[in-house]
């Protein structure tokens, strides 16, 4: 019997990426964000049909991009204890940076964008307080 409408230890909202080679993208954020793999199911042809990745707290929904689901990209913002070691992670594994880590006038947070190479947008960010 189920005793919960989600599974447990899951938020609420997910967000899910729709991509050119989801288990790239899934190594990339295992690499840099230390992501591990919760559930996985493969379609018959092997690509994937939904993956989900733990990540601090959150789950991350991945899937391969189809006919009838095309790739898209989003923005995601990302809490971390460090953010220039994973920045400097991120552009070491390939992904472009867009601004390296630091604090703007007004903001307790140090805060990095780098891009992946399916044109998702990751803001991380340290609380600095």
């Amino acid at each position: 019997m189920i005793s919960s409408y989600k599974p447990a230890n899951y938020n609420s909202l997910s967000p899910y990426l729709i991509v050119n080679d989801a288990r790239r993208l899934a190594a990339l954020l295992k690499g840099i964000f230390k992501a591990t793999e919760q559930r996985k199911i493969e379609r018959e042809d092997g690509s994937i049909l939904h993956l989900e990745l733990l990540i601090d707290d959150s789950i991350l929904m991945i899937a391969d991009a189809t006919a009838d689901y095309p790739p898209q990209s989003i923005m995601l913002h990302l809490y971390l204890p460090n953010v220039d070691e994973v920045y400097q992670m991120a552009i070491a594994a390939g992904c472009e940076g867009i601004d390296p880590p630091k604090v703007q006038d007004g903001d307790v947070d140090k805060r990095g964008m780098f891009t992946d190479f399916a044109g998702n947008f990751w803001s991380i960010s340290t609380q600095q307080q």
